[in-house]
């Protein structure tokens, strides 16, 4: 009998690599060797862009302000990392989480 290929459930976890610097990330896909991930932080802006408000924070018993990265980032597998239980997206929040992963808040092309 084969073998059936286990669905990919999206989740949070929190990595210790160059990239993420340990910042909670929401792991939307997994992809051979790399993991797509949102960012998620408490600063309104990183690096000179604008991240985009949360209604509700993503971490439970937490009610500071939280932000995501507006451009998703690959991380290898092999990263060190955490897996946080618990969190969620609030309802409201979704729809931004699910416009930032289908490329909805990339920049805009340089007028000529």
């Amino acid at each position: 009998m084969p073998k059936k290929n286990k669905r990919f459930q999206r989740h949070f976890r929190k990595f210790h690599g160059k990239q993420t610097t340990g910042h909670p990330s929401y792991v939307y896909d997994n992809t051979g060797k790399v993991y797509k991930v949102v960012g998620i932080t408490e600063g309104s802006s990183t690096n000179g862009v604008d991240n985009i408000p949360l209604d509700e924070n993503p971490e439970p018993n937490n009610n500071t302000r939280a932000y995501i990265r507006p451009v998703p980032i690959d991380v290898p597998n092999g990263t060190k990392s955490v897996k946080l239980n618990g969190w969620k997206f609030a309802k409201s929040d979704k729809p931004k989480v699910q416009a930032v992963i289908d490329g909805k808040y990339k920049k805009k092309p340089r007028k000529r």
